[in-house]
């Protein structure tokens, strides 16, 4: 981050996504839809991709919304559904999705 203010905070919700693809540099696109789609109903604030060095066709994508009630209104949007409709078809393997609480945020 390239902000001085901590990117998160507890009370946030962070949805890790995991995914597996031979076509990554299709998700910018797919994102982009997703966020023409969804307009000013996002409720997500940030996210972040990264490719696994390890595992060459495995990428992890991190979303951060306000709060679990805040990324629901998300999860429930048809652009939402179709989002993931759309990674799934890229993947390789069934897509992860790990839902996590934020109990700490601190800038280092």
């Amino acid at each position: 981050m390239t902000t001085p203010e901590i990117p998160s905070e507890p009370g946030a919700f962070l949805q890790l996504i995991e995914f597996r693809t031979d076509r990554p540099a299709e998700l910018e696109t797919i994102i982009d839809r997703w966020l023409t789609a969804i307009g000013t109903a996002r409720t997500a604030r940030w996210y972040i991709t990264a490719a696994d060095r390890d595992r060459t066709d495995t990428h992890l994508q991190l979303v951060e919304s306000p709060s679990y009630a805040q990324a629901m209104v998300n999860s429930a949007h048809s652009a939402t559904a179709a989002f993931a409709a759309a990674v799934k078809r890229i993947s390789t393997h069934d897509v992860i999705f790990r839902n996590l609480d934020v109990t700490v945020a601190r800038r280092l």
